[in-house]
């Protein structure tokens, strides 16, 4: 199968991104260790590369995100460092050593038009809702992004450094659980669309979609 083709304007792009695990396996159910460890993740990739993360959402069997790059080099190694990573804390967490991933995530350019990123921005939003899981997406159990976006509060997770540990373990040297754990945060951009509205007007205008 060809791989897709990854094309960003010269100025950068709002970006949808969806990634589903190998067969459509449960490898990604809600749990409160996968929840820190996803979050911790993504606020770590958002920071080394410098993308701006405006929503979030992640299912049993696939995520969606929502960010703004300047370029696809960016988006290709904001990825790379993302998926490679979850995989791998994701896989020890459901003890899954297999293929991760089903295929390469689909990336796909959302328009300048307000319209478009709010509408994108509302399926996001209904994720786990519009399946007929949860009542509200306030309720979904696993890593979404709608409560912090309506309180404007900022997330975190836990990145735990392997090579670090790796490098202990070969030394034969004492291991501490949490020497190896730095917490990592991560704030939510506003839509390129929204970006001018005060933080109180865009936390109102979110709770009406939801």
């Amino acid at each position: 199968m060809a791989r897709r083709l990854r094309y960003v304007p010269s100025g950068g792009a709002l970006v949808e991104i969806t990634c589903r695990t190998v067969q459509g396996r449960l490898l990604l159910r809600p749990s409160a260790g996968l929840i820190q460890v996803t979050l911790g993740i993504l606020a770590r990739a958002a920071r080394l590369v410098g993308v701006a993360v405006h929503a979030y959402v992640f299912l049993s069997n696939h995520f969606h995100l929502l960010v703004s790059v300047s370029d696809a080099q960016q988006l290709a190694s904001f990825m790379n460092y993302f998926n490679s990573n979850l995989a791998r804390e994701a896989g020890r967490i459901v003890r899954w050593r297999e293929k991760f991933w089903g295929r390469r995530y689909q990336a796909i350019l959302v328009s300048n038009e307000e319209e478009a990123q709010v509408s994108r921005l509302a399926y996001l939003l209904a994720h786990g809702v519009k399946e007929g899981l949860v009542a509200s997406p306030y309720d979904w159990p696993g890593a979404h992004c709608a409560r912090a976006l309506v309180e404007g509060k900022a997330v975190s997770g836990l990145w735990r450094d392997r090579t670090l540990e790796s490098r202990a373990r070969r030394k034969s040297l004492p291991l501490d659980p949490g020497a190896f754990v730095e917490r990592e945060q991560l704030t939510l951009a506003p839509l390129p669309c929204w970006r001018s509205l005060e933080p109180a007007a865009y936390r109102a205008r979110i709770q009406a979609l939801i």
